[in-house]
């Protein structure tokens, strides 16, 4: 495997998180070689000592902007770190880049603003193939932050998100496959911005539905709650004030129906993983993949 002649270096951010983890994998499975990013493979986005080591060398990247959910002040966390992340790649003549995005990261506020900066520091770098690829929603949300399962258990399912408003809802082994397939790809990327926009569009209200047949609770409803009540509930969890109030900026402008992305579905944009099939599986299992 070490022989192959087209075997190459790869430095994967986030590389304990749904979408770095499986790319990283998927890149080393491919036989390359791939260095891991996060504080648990010792090397931290705030050691630019090491960070840059990260890099150097490196033919390509994946790169991430990290939620921090304890934040005091989650923008200038953000801003913090791209500007790291960029000092780190300055210099380097890696050619292609992709930057998993959003596809509100046009707005540039809200939770969608750090991927935004994180774009904004990539392009100043003047890497040749660099890739922003902006996905949908991910369904890990109803895992990891919304509990789906756990919700369900009182028939009730709520979220702050209005419940007719449809959006591309997407898996991160979806957008994984789709990052370590440009990083590996021989050609250039046909375009810099690319959106993911999973199997179908689905409002909360239809997501629900999806999601409590997986789980065998047919009669779960959808509630939106209000604002104020969605913030109560973060803070309680132990989220910051500032990362709660980016989540609900976010929120806002989705009720409000301000426009997430720019591309119309195609074949390429859509990807194969259905909503169901991921609540089988990752709710059978007990954890999203």
């Amino acid at each position: 495997m070490n022989s192959m002649p087209d075997r190459k270096i790869f430095t994967v951010l986030g590389a304990t998180s749904d979408t770095g983890r499986l790319v990283a994998d998927s890149l080393a499975e491919a036989g390359h070689h791939v260095r891991r990013v996060s504080r648990r493979h010792g090397v931290s986005l705030d050691d630019a000592a090491t960070l840059k080591a990260a890099f150097a060398g490196a033919d390509g990247a994946y790169l991430m902007m990290p939620f921090d959910l304890q934040a005091p002040d989650l923008h200038a966390r953000e801003r913090t770190l791209a500007a790291q992340i960029a000092a780190a790649l300055q210099g380097n003549r890696m050619r292609r880049a992709v930057v998993l995005s959003g596809l509100s990261a046009e707005l540039k506020r809200g939770s969608s603003l750090g991927a935004a900066l994180l774009e904004d520091a990539v392009r100043a770098l003047g890497l040749a193939e660099p890739v922003f690829l902006r996905a949908g929603w991910f369904m890990e949300n109803f895992a990891k932050g919304l509990n789906f399962p756990a919700q369900a258990g009182s028939g009730v399912f709520a979220t702050p998100f209005r419940p007719h408003r449809p959006l591309p809802m997407v898996s991160a082994g979806d957008v994984a496959a789709r990052a370590a397939e440009l990083l590996q790809a021989n050609t250039p990327p046909v375009e810099p911005v690319q959106e993911l926009l999973g199997a179908a569009d689905l409002s909360m209200a239809e997501a629900t539905a999806v999601m409590a047949q997986a789980i065998g609770r047919p009669g779960v409803r959808y509630e939106q709650v209000p604002l104020a009540n969605a913030r109560a509930g973060m803070l309680a969890a132990g989220m910051s004030p500032s990362f709660a109030d980016a989540v609900l900026e976010t929120a806002r402008s989705f009720n409000d129906g301000e426009p997430w992305g720019a591309q119309s579905r195609t074949v390429r944009n859509t990807t194969p993983t259905t909503l169901a099939h991921w609540a089988r599986q990752a709710f059978a299992e007990g954890e999203a993949r």
